[in-house]
């Protein structure tokens, strides 16, 4: 802060905590209601505002996952809006991303661990990834005690890896959330419809004058599965009459929202059929449920949410035949086996406390996790995976300054075991895991870590700013994981508006 007589520094200290103290960001978390599916919510603040950002990150270091890169860059642009006008608002967000990765193998997926299955490849190579999202909303007054309004949220990504078992991705995700809301003084009530549509597709070809084919792994659940050359017939990446490895999932469900003065409640359910595999070939079914309640209360700077979330997934394997006759092939469905269940419970509360001066945010989350493979008569395998991580940041406004500062902690632990259901069944053979690979994975998601990050941004006038971030990552008490220490780092420029 520039020194030029006590009431001037004051001054010029209080004209950048205005700024700051109306970004988008500070604007959009403010309102509890902003962070549920009911676009109608938005407009119980009265607050317009938008920024604009382009930035560019780095990361790199040997803590990570089987998936993740050894280093990696990105680049991309991010814009987003509230404007309210007299009987209606419109929000909405653009950005697109830019994604380069080196040393990339294991899963094949855009999103590792989004679906009950999981693509393994082992050739280290490039990966490009490219992300265009987009989201909109608009809530309208009806009259004064009712709104109506829709939103949607829209996310099409694109990734290639170009060396040796070469493979090329796509993906979509799209939700639609049309609701209604009745308001009146400190009371308001609202409920929404949710329709959820994700899909991705990969297509694998081999490139190179390799002798052999290059080998793949099916992960059909806690690591167990099939693991042959790319084009065999168990992993279904070269399937006749199937274009690649198609994943979808279609989910319906609604939302409910209550609000009195500054308490704050949601309850979500949805409820989800997914298929791997297209027309007659459908090899699996995923069905699921997810329930969640959201609890908050904001009052005078003090922010307090509590989110409990609960999620079951089926994983059935179709039992096909295929049959030829005079050259037409038939595929015949003989049922279904279930081979994958999952249990899921997650608890995540925070605590936000914002003032002119600094703003300062604490959270945790604490997940739970059952599961049971049984992919061959008469093994299974029970796991139970517990993991938290609790963290806290603080962004202290020094004049035309804001520098931010976070720390966190992580651990978690895992416990399984393999028995037979049936000891007079006769069969031996224990189901293949890929034992490496999984202790890795393992590894990495219960290790003891500690983190750390600090950024620094300068305001100019008119909104203008630009950042600098740094970050760190330390794991401790490692068997499986080449090294203990990953970072990172950023820059942004941008514009509130």
């Amino acid at each position: 802060m520039n020194k030029r007589g006590y009431i001037l520094a004051v001054s010029l200290m209080f004209l950048g905590l205005a700024v700051s103290a109306q970004t988008y960001e500070r604007v959009f978390r403010n309102n509890l209601w902003n962070r549920s599916e009911n676009i109608n919510g938005v407009r119980q603040d009265t607050v317009s505002r938008s920024y604009a950002e382009a930035y560019g990150k780095y990361s790199g270091g040997d803590f990570r996952d089987t998936w993740q890169a050894s280093e990696g860059w990105s680049a991309g642009a991010v814009t987003a809006s509230i404007q309210h006008m007299e009987h209606m608002t419109l929000a909405g967000s653009f950005s697109f991303d830019q994604t380069e990765g080196y040393d990339m193998c294991g899963s094949m997926f855009i999103h590792p661990g989004f679906y009950p299955v999981d693509l393994l490849e082992f050739t280290p190579g490039r990966k490009t990834m490219q992300t265009y999202s987009f989201d909109g909303g608009v809530s309208y007054d009806l009259s004064p005690f009712w709104r109506i309004g829709a939103k949607m949220d829209f996310e099409s990504a694109n990734m290639a890896k170009r060396k040796d078992l070469r493979h090329t991705n796509w993906r979509l995700d799209m939700t639609v959330a049309p609701g209604f809301m009745y308001h009146n003084g400190d009371f308001a009530i609202g409920a929404n419809y949710l329709l959820r549509k994700t899909s991705e597709t990969v297509e694998a070809e081999q490139i190179g004058t390799a002798e052999s084919s290059y080998y793949a792994f099916l992960d059909k659940g806690l690591m167990y599965g099939t693991y042959s050359v790319w084009s065999g017939s168990g992993l279904h990446l070269s399937e006749a009459g199937v274009k690649g490895f198609p994943v979808k999932d279609l989910s319906n469900g609604g939302a409910l929202q209550m609000q009195y003065k500054g308490i704050f409640a949601e309850f979500e359910y949805l409820h989800t059929q997914g298929t791997i595999g297209e027309k007659e070939y459908i090899w699996f079914r995923f069905p699921g449920n997810e329930a969640g309640l959201t609890l908050g209360y904001s009052h005078k700077g003090h922010q307090a949410r509590i989110a409990l979330k609960r999620k079951d997934l089926k994983l059935d394997e179709s039992i096909l035949e295929k049959v030829s006759e005079n050259g037409v092939t038939t595929v015949y469905n003989h049922g279904s086996n279930r081979i994958l269940a999952e249990e899921t419970l997650t608890l995540a509360p925070e605590y936000e406390y914002v003032s002119r001066l600094v703003e300062v945010h604490a959270g945790a989350s604490l997940d739970w996790k059952n599961s049971v493979s049984s992919q061959m008569y008469p093994y299974a395998c029970y796991q139970s995976l517990m993991t938290w991580k609790a963290g806290a940041d603080v962004l202290m406004h020094l004049g035309q300054f804001d520098l931010g500062l976070n720390a966190g902690a992580g651990s978690g632990n895992v416990s399984e075991g393999l028995e037979m259901v049936n000891e007079v069944s006769g069969v031996q053979t224990e189901p293949f895991r890929l034992q490496e690979w999984y202790d890795r994975q393992m590894e990495y998601m219960t290790a003891s870590r500690v983190d750390a990050g600090l950024s620094l941004r300068y305001n100019f006038r008119k909104g203008i700013y630009l950042q600098a971030e740094g970050s760190w990552a330390h794991g401790f008490g490692l068997k499986h994981i080449a090294g203990a220490d990953r970072f990172g780092a950023a820059f942004r420029i941008g514009y509130n508006f």
